[in-house]
């Protein structure tokens, strides 16, 4: 696809493609600079365009393909076609590469060297407002990837509808403690949402999540009966550690009972509990509670 773009013939077409680039805005003339100043490149799946903390500053316009915007090893955003990276290098020269740019698919780019950046935004200064415009928006983009500090704790406590009475038992332990605690049924699940989206959310709002591991089910394994808590509360469990980690992802598991769990849950932090409905159930969930107060106190809100 590069040869496309490439020499007299393909000026045409660098000028339409580049027409089309947010920042040009459809402008030919700047189209025009562009085209004559920059170079063409392909680039394979997994190519690395620019390298965090890089000290290069050429600018990149996206003719064709998709790119990952990748930081400190986590995928933040998507560029593709019309789009524009490294054009905050190529404004600053002196600031590093703040991001990874690697390619998702093939991709083909109109690369400008800063000076050759220069030399067009020099002439055409509309080019610097709709960077900033641009830049802006990314800003708000990545706010969102931004968690919120907390100074009170929050803890999401997960169980099945059977387990559901040991959950409010722990969040009544909690009462006088500087957790906000909060059950599933406690308003999480609101009948707009879709289950999963809610969980999500759910999930970005929590410090800590307990999962109440009740013995609901039986399920066969090599010839024997093991009891299973239910596939929901080990879903949601799982989704939490992938967000929180295992030293705030807390199985409660109960005591008497060998649970099957399933061998990725490994290594997740444990606290075991007795349980006996009657009148000695806040006792006998006292040092259980004990334990995942100590645990959580220790460990403080998620605001690294």
């Amino acid at each position: 696809m590069k040869e496309r773009f490439e020499g007299a013939d393909g000026r045409r077409l660098r000028i339409d493609a580049l027409a089309g680039q947010k920042l040009v805005r459809g402008k030919e003339d700047i189209a025009a600079e562009l085209a004559d100043r920059c170079t063409i490149e392909e680039h394979p799946a997994g190519f690395e365009l620019i390298r965090h903390d890089d000290d290069s500053n050429d600018i990149y316009f996206i003719l064709a393909g998709t790119f990952q915007i990748v930081v400190n090893g986590r995928s933040v955003a998507t560029r593709g076609p019309g789009d524009t990276v490294g054009e905050m290098a190529a404004i600053q020269p002196t600031q590093k590469r703040s991001a990874s740019v690697v390619a998702q698919t093939s991709a083909v780019v109109a690369k400008l060297t800063e000076p050759q950046f220069d030399e067009v935004a020099t002439r055409f200064p509309q080019l610097y407002r709709t960077i900033a415009q641009e830049l802006s928006r990314r800003l708000l983009e990545r706010n969102k990837l931004v968690n919120m500090h907390r100074d009170k704790i929050r803890v999401f406590i997960i169980s099945s509808v059977e387990g559901l009475t040991i959950a409010r038992a722990i969040q009544d332990a909690f009462e006088h403690d500087p957790f906000t605690c909060t059950v599933w049924t406690d308003g999480v699940f609101r009948i707009a949402n879709y289950a999963m989206e809610s969980l999500e959310a759910a999930i970005d709002d929590s410090d800590f999540a307990i999962a109440v591991a009740h013995a609901d089910d039986m399920t066969a394994y090599r010839g024997q009966d093991w009891p299973t808590p239910r596939d929901n509360v080990v879903l949601e469990l799982g989704l939490f550690m992938g967000r929180l980690g295992r030293a705030r992802s807390i199985l409660m598991e109960p005591r008497d009972e060998k649970l099957k769990l399933p061998s990725d849950m490994t290594g997740i932090t444990t606290v075991t509990y007795r349980f006996e409905a009657g009148k000695d159930m806040t006792a006998l969930l006292a040092p259980a509670c004990n334990r995942l107060r100590e645990h959580i106190k220790s460990m403080g809100p998620n605001n690294g």
